[in-house]
């Protein structure tokens, strides 16, 4: 039933697409999709401004979840109602007779099994694509990291020579793409060889008023560089995002600073590196929406990258990173010993696999009374609770499965802001 309803939905989407003919901007990639979407969102909206730009909601990233993307429904969960609704909807898409109503839509492309994003573009034919970077991922199904580099590339064979890639010149593998598609590149990054390309980044804290705290970044183009503040968010990989969204301002030839200007605008989404006030007068970043290797150990530099006073404790809140196979003990092993040897004062973990990386934290030197391990997200979250003093900064990271944004609840000063701020919860997750 399941790949029926794949199927009629994919063909409705072909159709509407096929007779609107909108901009289609593909954001793909093993990590830094989301952020990267809502980034590249402004560009779109800048490039169109006379109907708003369709952007993928929450994580509606797959063949179920961008066809609800493009006609603007929630997912139906088990509502017999919400299903016809869907498939009703649809139908009057595909025929002409409702319309998606946006010139430029932004969606994003994720996979966890070989063949996913072929289809995805086989359903939307991208104008655009944006690749954020390729690393283990989903590697119980893929099986190597030359498979997952195979499966993020493929979506270039879709671009015509009309078409735009976007690419992350820090990355080697994404970098192969540019022999593999006749549609202009733009590359981005902290490379010198990157086209636009991020200076510098960082964190600037507001005591007056903290939602003003967030980075600071500067971005060279065009023989000039320019800075913007990002409100509200942490870490490399929203920098990251920014300067792919620039680059796309670039090809669509949108005036630099102007588009620098427009950051302004970019808010992140929950469970990104938020940074949110915690009990206590301590800060929490809140990177709780999921995790792999790669992402995990860049939040580790980004945490110790974050200001500390004297006398303050950097804690690491670390859940379980799942789907990745054959390789799942070394990564986990691998993430401890970086906590070890980056100078984290605190490491919390939980999950199935925190043994893992406890054992890592422990084989790279860090003392065993600064690590501790729970089986549950909520108890570790009880027992940071108990532990922090004014100034502490909280990171919590892990995979959705270890529902990590329950530390967060816990955590926050402000628990009421929950459903604004965190990942997770709606009805369908409590």
């Amino acid at each position: 039933m399941k790949t029926i309803l794949q199927n009629y939905l994919g063909n409705c989407v072909r159709r509407a697409i096929l007779r609107e003919k909108p901009r289609v901007i593909a954001v793909a990639g093993s990590v830094g999709k989301s952020s990267t979407k809502e980034a590249v969102a402004i560009a779109g909206d800048a490039y169109r401004k006379d109907t708003p730009v369709l952007v993928s909601p929450k994580n509606y990233n797959n063949e179920i979840g961008v066809p609800l993307a493009v006609f603007r429904m929630n997912a139906p969960g088990r509502s017999v109602v919400s299903w016809l609704k869907l498939l009703v909807k649809a139908t009057l898409t595909s025929l002409g007779i409702l319309k998606i109503r946006s010139k430029t839509l932004v969606l994003e492309f994720g996979t966890d099994h070989p063949g996913d994003l072929a289809y995805l573009a086989s359903i939307v034919r991208p104008d655009i694509v944006v690749l954020t970077s390729i690393a283990p991922e989903h590697t119980e199904f893929f099986g190597t990291i030359e498979e997952v580099e195979k499966e993020e590339l493929s979506i270039l064979s879709f671009l015509t020579k009309d078409g735009i890639a976007i690419l992350n010149a820090d990355d080697e593998r994404v970098m192969k793409g540019k022999d593999m598609t006749d549609a202009t590149v733009v590359t981005f990054g902290e490379s010198q060889e990157a086209r636009v390309r991020l200076v510098s980044a960082e964190v600037v804290i507001d005591e007056n008023d903290p939602s003003a705290t967030g980075l600071e970044v500067q971005i060279f183009a065009v023989g000039s560089s320019a800075k913007a503040r990002l409100r509200g968010v942490f870490g490399k990989p929203h920098a990251i995002a920014a300067t792919a969204a620039i680059a796309l301002m670039y090809a669509l030839d949108i005036d630099f600073h102007e588009s620098v200007e427009r950051l302004a605008d970019y808010r992140g989404m929950p469970g990104r590196t938020r940074i949110i006030e915690g009990i206590k007068r301590t800060t929490l970043l809140d990177d709780s929406y999921n995790s792999s290797p790669l992402a995990a150990y860049s939040a580790m530099h980004d945490l110790v990258r974050y200001p500390c006073g004297e006398g303050k404790k950097r804690i690491a809140a670390l859940g379980d990173m799942l789907e990745l196979g054959a390789l799942a003990e070394g990564a986990h092993r691998d993430l401890g010993r970086i906590v070890a040897e980056l100078g984290i004062d605190m490491l919390v973990v939980c999950g199935t696999l925190a043994h893992a990386i406890s054992d890592g934290a422990k084989a790279g030197g860090m003392p065993e009374e600064s690590i501790f391990v729970f089986p549950t997200s909520v108890e570790a979250g009880l027992f940071i609770q108990e532990r922090l003093h004014e100034g502490d900064v909280v990171l919590i990271k892990g995979s959705q499965g270890a529902r990590m944004e329950k530390i967060t609840k816990e955590l926050m000063a402000d628990p009421l802001r929950a459903k604004e701020l965190l990942v997770r919860q709606s009805e369908e997750w409590s």
